[in-house]
């Protein structure tokens, strides 16, 4: 008898996390396999706005049994990972973040990790190449997992893989329409109290030996949101990077409708290490516009690149 496959991501998941987890539960359960998503903590408040708007219900497993294969999803941090996931237990992995070193220790993982927009676009191209036809549910999570990971199609990590899967997708549901992706996008951008919860700001990342985190926030309208946010995020990284002994910390916020990215550095030596990066960026008064529309993993893999670790 063959195990219970669970597909499981990074605890308080995106729309890309939820839809290419549900996405692939229900495909391999459509080859008749046993499998279904297991994940912790608060969805995204992208990921609710699109469920509520849709009417989508997810069903996910109570608990992971000790018998169960894992499948990562859309992640192969281990640290990021629900606590009950033993990695030995991890049998795929399905990603199109930074590779991580762990993975070199478990050869028999059979492991997709590409770089590239979103993960959804990794498993509607399994649908489509099978010529499995994804339910409406399946279908507008992946789409918008699309969506939400490349800014609608918009920054440079976008591939005409991911446009290719998004228009299929799009095409497979009538619901999905560009005044609806908008005010998906407006109502997103709505931070009301929850603004260092958006930020994500608060742990270092992995990949590089300096002491280094990246927030981002995606909004309707950059410009009047730094203008009345800037001084509440400015004191939101000096705490944090107090707190977490961070010594280079910045925040992206990136205009989901007009096409730019402010990048906001916390103090000095941030806005010179990214201005040594990136021809491109220049600060005045600690905040550096570009039209070429960077998104937080562009800027990770540019600083990982640079300041590699071996973890």
């Amino acid at each position: 008898m063959s195990k219970r496959k669970v597909m499981t991501t990074y605890v308080c998941p995106d729309v890309d996390g939820i839809g290419a987890m549900y996405a692939y539960a229900e495909l391999l359960r459509k080859n008749g396999e046993d499998a279904g998503y297991y994940y912790e903590g608060k969805l995204k408040k992208e990921a609710e706005i699109i469920l509520n708007l849709f009417n989508i219900k997810l069903s996910p497993f109570d608990l992971v049994e000790e018998d169960d294969d894992i499948i990562m999803i859309d992640n192969n941090e281990l640290n990021f990972l629900p606590k009950c996931i033993k990695k030995e237990k991890i049998v795929e992995i399905i990603d199109h973040h930074v590779r991580c070193n762990w993975i070199d220790e478990f050869p028999n993982i059979k492991c997709q990790i590409e770089f590239i927009g979103a993960a959804a676009t990794l498993v509607a191209e399994r649908y489509k190449s099978t010529g499995k036809i994804p339910s409406r549910e399946a279908a507008i999570l992946m789409y918008y997992g699309i969506i939400s990971n490349t800014m609608n199609l918009k920054i440079k990590m976008t591939t005409n893989r991911d446009i290719e899967m998004a228009e299929w997708l799009k095409s497979l549901v009538p619901e999905i329409n560009d005044n609806i992706t908008r005010a998906i996008f407006i109502k997103k951008s709505e931070i009301g109290d929850n603004l260092e919860e958006e930020m994500e700001i608060g742990f270092k990342n992995r990949f590089v030996t300096i002491k280094w985190s990246i927030g981002q926030l995606e909004v309707a309208n950059a410009d009047e949101f730094i203008e009345k946010y800037y001084k509440d995020i400015q004191e939101i990284m000096d705490r944090v990077s107090k707190e977490n002994d961070i010594d280079y910390i910045s925040t992206n916020v990136m205009d989901v409708l007009n096409g730019y990215n402010v990048l906001i550095a916390g103090n000095e030596r941030t806005k010179e290490m990214i201005e040594e990066n990136f021809d491109d960026l220049r600060f005045e008064n600690m905040k550096a516009k570009s039209e070429k529309f960077y998104s937080r993993k562009e800027i990770v893999r540019v600083i990982a690149e640079k300041y590699k670790s071996d973890k």
